[in-house]
């Protein structure tokens, strides 16, 4: 079979040094394969693809935010995306009201909850990439940083920056789905992949993926 998925850290990734995916995603991917037997190779690709390459069944398979019933079947559902506020330990945001009147940053075009999106009490400011997000909140030039809060504590983690942060402050979360493309020639093994995302659930194993990669 043939997956495909994101090429974002710590969901999915190349290792700079060995060339390898790794990510939890591919972690996930590993364990379906070692229960169903089946061998399943993986794409990574940036996130407007993914529904090119579903829609015309040229990969059969992703784990990812719900596609559009038109292009996919949805299966099983793997596990729930954090989505919130990273914010320095000195100066924590631990509720909804200490937003208002902040600076917060967050990547150009993203969007974080309707109340977040809307709220004009916020000054809001764009980066490119989370990473420079996350060196302004160490300097203390922002209040917080919001995005996918896995991926965000990941990039700290990995780049020094993780013993400044406070517990972050979730404002909604993102199911992440196994979902097919409706044009796979591989439709007949949903069913045994939907029970292993059950067995990998029962048996801890898919916690123990997510809780390593920050999920």
């Amino acid at each position: 079979m043939k997956f495909i998925t994101i090429d974002v850290a710590p969901w999915a990734s190349n290792n700079p040094e060995t060339g390898q995916k790794e990510g939890a995603f591919v972690a996930i991917v590993d364990a379906l394969s070692e229960l169903t037997g089946l061998t399943i190779e993986t794409t990574l690709t940036p996130f407007a693809r993914v529904d090119r390459e579903l829609e015309a069944g040229t990969h059969d398979c992703t784990i990812l935010v719900p596609r559009d019933e038109s292009i996919v079947i949805h299966g099983e559902l793997v596990a729930d995306h954090d989505v919130g506020i990273l914010s320095h330990k000195d100066n924590p945001i631990d509720d909804y009201a200490d937003l208002q009147g902040t600076t917060i940053s967050l990547l150009r075009g993203s969007a974080i909850s309707p109340e977040f999106d809307q709220d004009e009490a916020i000054n809001k400011v764009y980066d490119t990439d989370y990473l420079i997000a996350l060196r302004k909140l160490d300097r203390q030039r922002v209040a917080g940083v919001a995005g996918a809060i896995p991926t965000l504590k990941f990039l700290a983690n990995e780049n020094g920056l993780g013993d400044m942060l406070a517990p972050a402050l979730k404002l909604t979360d993102i199911p992440l789905v196994f979902q097919c493309s409706r044009q796979s020639t591989q439709l007949a093994l949903m069913p045994s992949l939907n029970a292993a995302i059950e067995t990998l659930k029962q048996s801890g194993r898919l916690e123990e993926i997510t809780d390593l990669y920050h999920f």
